[in-house]
């Protein structure tokens, strides 16, 4: 019989040896180094399974803090799930889950961001979620971004040492984030994530004009080993016109055939910019669980009160059969099951069994970030 807990201190570098063994390659960066939260002793989350006390599966997960307008989301990512070859078909991720559930649950938070969409996730109400363009900016785009956005008197360069306050500063500028300390997006950038699962990795890229810093674009490029992906835009934040010119200056730059970048449905003015690049209609990174759905909608209460008033009417949801959720507001009320809530409250098509009346569609979607970020886990 395993032994399911959270891993102890001394227990952190034989997860990381667990999770190269089935992640990584000689090519790769360890798993240790490019997702230091998740193997932090000082947080102190992750679980694993463990036979003759050694550990055989893992779950890794990590707390953060997302910010959407004045509300605080309290919210868990999951990922560098794995067993080892030798241990599988007992059913060991499906039991590290289940206690994944209830140790987020005790934590109070709303969400579970889980950075896979196999079966284990979505036949435990794990969804895809969110709306999003998926953007692929080409050499042969470059000429007419700069020309349509009017970009002249720009400057390029990457960061130096000496840019870390004002790289925080644009990046807590931005209404819909994960909150990120001074140090938590330096180590989060030097940690590249996304990047080295593909063997990438990060160029950190700064817009000037006039002398000031009006953005800057972490960029996914190819380096020292044949990649495994697409480059891609990581992270942003600051001026629209200078994020695109970032965009473009990378491709050019570094000699890139593509840089992808996924931009939400809330983010208008790079859509607009961009609106003369192919792209394609997706979801956000991963899947979605809300893992209590009554205080998923406290905590959204200050952005809500933004949106409309919700002085007169309380907006509650309770429990139903087989899973599903009533939400009330007002004289409205609406059954949902557990996709159907995922739906409504992220996407902006949401796919419903009942036609939602004014009161709750001008409410939602509600506007998040790209969980490919920096943040990923």
């Amino acid at each position: 019989m395993a032994e399911i807990r959270q891993l102890q201190l001394i227990e952190m570098n034989e997860a990381v040896r667990l999770t190269d063994l089935v992640f990584r390659d000689h090519e790769h960066v360890s798993m240790g180094e490019a997702f230091p939260f998740v193997f932090s002793p000082s947080l102190g989350q992750s679980f694993g399974a463990f036979e003759d006390s050694k550990l055989v599966s893992f779950i890794g997960i990590v707390p953060w803090l997302i910010y959407v307008g004045r509300a605080q989301l309290k919210v868990y990512a999951l990922g560098a799930v794995c067993t080892h070859p030798d241990y599988r078909g007992k059913g060991y991720a499906s039991t590290l889950l289940e206690h994944v559930y209830h140790h987020v649950r005790q934590a109070q938070a709303s969400l579970l961001l889980v950075s896979g969409d196999r079966s284990l996730y979505t036949r435990n109400q794990c969804y895809p979620f969110g709306s999003f363009n998926r953007y692929s900016v080409k050499p042969e785009h470059c000429a007419s971004l700069v020309a349509q956005n009017a970009m002249v008197g720009y400057t390029f360069r990457e960061r130096t040492s000496a840019d870390w306050y004002t790289l925080h500063e644009l990046a807590a500028s931005r209404t819909v984030r994960y909150d990120q300390s001074l140090s938590e997006l330096a180590l989060l950038i030097h940690s590249q994530a996304v990047a080295s699962n593909s063997k990438l990795e990060h160029r950190t890229l700064i817009a000037e004009k006039d002398g000031k810093v009006l953005s800057f674009a972490v960029v996914a490029v190819p380096g020292k080993y044949m990649p495994l992906g697409a480059p891609q835009a990581i992270e942003w934040a600051g001026d629209v016109e200078a994020v695109v010119a970032l965009l473009a200056y990378a491709v050019e730059r570094y000699s890139l055939h593509q840089l992808d970048i996924a931009v939400a449905w809330h983010e208008i003015g790079l859509q607009e910019a961009l609106r003369n690049v192919e792209f394609q209609a997706s979801h956000n990174n991963g899947t979605i669980c809300i893992t209590d759905p009554q205080l998923l909608l406290d905590q959204l209460e200050p952005y809500l009160k933004d949106v409309i008033d919700l002085q007169q009417d309380k907006m509650t949801v309770t429990p139903s059969a087989d899973g599903r959720s009533v939400l009330r507001f007002g004289p409205e009320t609406i059954d949902l099951a557990p996709q159907e809530l995922v739906s409504l409250l992220f996407d902006t098509e949401p796919q419903l069994a009942m036609k939602l009346q004014e009161g709750l569609s001008s409410l939602f979607p509600i506007p998040f970030p790209y969980v490919g970020g920096l943040n990923f886990v």
